[in-house]
């Protein structure tokens, strides 16, 4: 097994990438609260250099919507599908914990 590291620049990347399809997906599941928030960080995200006040604010609004008001956290529990196929659970599971994973990367760093 091989262990790909990140640098700040691909995770930002990523962050933004996986980002998009996570809405993409809310939208499908009707969370449009959620949406909202989401897009706009990812617009901050977009502007603003990863050292700004204003990027700090936008992963905080992704954070907040995990942890918070709209416990998108709950996407990033893998179930079992019954036919074990791959589905839109797998990828909801697959974009919110890949997005709550960088996000946590990039607080920290």
């Amino acid at each position: 097994m091989s262990v790909i590291k990140r640098n700040k620049q691909n995770s930002v990347s990523d962050l933004c990438k996986f980002l998009g399809k996570l809405i993409e997906l809310l939208r499908e599941q009707k969370e449009l609260d959620a949406v909202v928030d989401l897009e706009k960080a990812l617009a901050i995200l977009a502007k603003h250099d990863e050292k700004s006040s204003q990027f700090k604010q936008a992963l905080a609004i992704i954070q907040d919507a995990f942890e918070g008001e709209h416990d998108l956290g709950a996407y990033a529990l893998l179930r079992k599908d019954r036919q074990g196929q791959w589905g839109e659970v797998e990828e909801l599971y697959l974009a919110s914990s890949t997005v709550m994973n960088l996000v946590r990367r990039l607080t920290t760093a």
